[in-house]
């Protein structure tokens, strides 16, 4: 159960370094103006095109997924607004606090060292604080259907 348990967060983490990539490309194909005509063929008027309906429709619908650039690779993010939703609601649920700045430090790449000092922590409570935030990440996750704890 614990290897599962840390295999869980390893990946939430991951998605969390991601965050602005993820950002990035759900803004990209939600702001795509590749919407054309989807109507059928020349004989018909059943089949006419509303860009407006279109736009509406492409508002409300997830977005599948997306692929983002990772170090000389490719990778694709299924449901990337779920995972936007489950890192800002981590954001948010520690915004009172240094929990939200020892996060963007962290997923920004900063040294822990770095932001212990500058945090005015241990590194034993950095990385209690830590933990406490990824395990509330994997409840999010779990909350909106992202991962399945068994």
């Amino acid at each position: 159960m614990r290897q599962r348990k840390s295999s869980l967060i390893s990946y939430i983490e991951k998605r969390f370094y991601q965050y602005e990539k993820i950002k990035k490309a759900v803004w990209e194909a939600r702001n795509d103006s590749g919407i054309g005509r989807t109507g059928g063929n020349s004989t018909g008027h059943a089949f006419v095109s509303d860009p407006t309906a279109n736009v509406a429709v492409k508002e409300v619908m997830p977005i599948k997924s997306v692929t983002i650039k990772v170090c000389n690779d490719t990778e694709t993010i299924k449901q990337p607004e779920k995972w936007l939703q489950v890192i800002e609601a981590t954001y948010n649920h520690y915004s009172e606090g240094i929990v939200v700045d020892l996060l963007k430090c962290r997923y920004s790449n900063e040294p822990y060292q770095q932001t212990c000092m500058n945090l005015h922590i241990s590194t034993s409570l950095y990385y209690q604080m830590l933990i406490e935030a990824r395990q509330y990440a994997l409840a999010c996750a779990c909350q909106v259907g992202l991962v399945k704890v068994f």
